[in-house]
């Protein structure tokens, strides 16, 4: 018989998500670094900018900026991956900060050349306080600095998916879909271990494991940066990130508002 044992985001989802599993895909290291660079590109950016990470995970974009010589600061909600980063730093011999909070209990003024908010997390908390973020990001940033945001878009996300996979200890099952009627994706999964531990999201509210995330259109988007004084610059697929590597890269397509603040 399975003994199920809850585990809430801090205390074990988020390492498993952005570390032991992300780490896992196929080629997403590269898909980083094309990434970073594409960032560059778009933003107009050049080292020493300070850059703001938000939901910065176990910082892997934020290393390949500092190894570009960017000045990186890193917030995430979760200890565990807030550890996992500085000591990937550390490993490396890197100059970086990082943070454990709540995005959107930033209150930084007119510090960086530029934020990002990467791998989904922008939708998580509602339309409200997403438009409160946006206006705390605008607060961050210098006069011409940008907001770059990764985020994940309903024209994507009409399948219905169910699917496992083989991890080290045992089996991951996930599966996931999109509301059209709450325009809002939703994914849930659990672990089977071979020891017989089904581990199971434990309800919580804000970031958790079994995710319902707003998925927002390219205009709802530049509604939401006009409104928050931001400016937009442009839009943008992740596919394009795929090109050199002909789409084998393991992270699912996203589409990408950059702003500005003037």
């Amino acid at each position: 018989m399975l003994k199920v044992v809850p585990r809430s985001w801090n205390e074990f989802w988020a390492y498993y998500f952005r570390v032991e599993h992300r780490h896992r895909i196929p080629e997403i290291f590269d898909w980083d670094r094309r990434l970073v660079d594409f960032i560059e590109r778009v933003c107009h950016l050049e080292p020493p900018a300070r850059i703001l990470d938000l939901a910065c995970g176990g910082g892997d974009q934020a290393r390949i900026f500092a190894a570009k010589g960017y000045r990186t600061t890193g917030i995430d909600i979760a200890p565990s991956l807030i550890d996992f980063a500085r000591r990937l730093f550390r490993e490396a011999r890197l100059e970086g900060e990082f943070i454990v909070g709540d995005m959107r209990d930033i209150s930084y003024d007119q510090k960086f050349e530029l934020c990002t908010i990467l791998s989904g997390s922008f939708g998580f908390f509602g339309e409200e306080e997403d438009r409160r973020l946006l206006t705390s990001v605008r607060r961050a940033l210098v006069r011409g600095g940008f907001v770059f945001i990764m985020y994940i878009s309903p024209k994507y996300r009409s399948e219905h998916v169910r699917s496992w996979a083989k991890t080290e200890k045992g089996w991951d099952l996930y599966e996931s879909w999109f509301e059209p009627e709450t325009q809002c994706y939703r994914a849930r999964t659990f672990l089977i271990q071979e020891d017989g531990t089904m581990i199971v999201p434990k309800p919580e509210p804000g970031y958790y494991a079994d995710e319902t995330i707003r998925c927002y259109t390219v205009d709802e988007l530049k509604s939401m940066l006009a409104e928050a004084g931001l400016q937009y610059v442009g839009d943008y697929s992740s596919k394009e990130l795929n090109k050199k590597s002909e789409g084998k890269a393991g992270a699912s397509t996203s589409d990408i508002v950059v702003g500005r603040r003037v």
